[in-house]
């Protein structure tokens, strides 16, 4: 066989895994608005584990509701966290609530502030709001080190951001 016709072979099957991703991505959707949770967690894991950020970030909030799959706070910050270094604002803003409000973790507003900067940063529409009323809580040191936390972070293209 030809390294050229091993090539056209490579591409064909990289497209219909490509086309199953988005397909598996698409009918997840579908189950999700349906509120048929375990289906679309079904359909989502392996989309997200491909890194899909828009499914990470979904079913980072299904673990963190417990909804289609039992209430677990570490596997929804870990997903969280992959769709956070990929730029989702929702994934962002929804690791500043669990840090806000102690969700797996011990409470920290420091960090709160920080994912909610980030969130804003991104365009988040409530981000703002609840960044302002964290920073309130926050003494001067505490919203210089976010400040400079976030500008590192943006800097490096939300990589290593913890």
């Amino acid at each position: 066989m030809s390294v050229q016709r091993v090539g056209v072979i490579c591409m064909f099957a990289g497209l219909a895994a490509g086309a199953v991703v988005a397909s598996d991505w698409e009918d997840g959707y579908a189950d999700y608005q349906r509120r048929d949770f375990p289906a679309a967690v079904k359909k989502w894991r392996n989309v997200a584990e491909a890194g899909d950020p828009n499914a990470q970030s979904l079913l980072g909030e299904m673990y963190a509701f417990g909804q289609g799959v039992p209430l677990n706070y570490p596997e929804a910050h870990r997903l969280l966290r992959m769709a956070a270094a990929q730029g989702v604002a929702k994934a962002q803003f929804k690791l500043g609530s669990m840090y806000e409000k102690g969700l797996g973790f011990e409470k920290n507003p420091a960090m709160a502030h920080r994912w909610y900067s980030l969130a804003d940063a991104a365009g988040h529409p409530e981000a703002y709001k609840d960044r302002q009323r964290i920073a309130a809580k926050l003494d001067a040191k505490a919203l210089q080190e976010s400040d400079r936390w976030v500008g590192a972070c943006v800097k490096r293209l939300y990589k290593g951001c913890e």
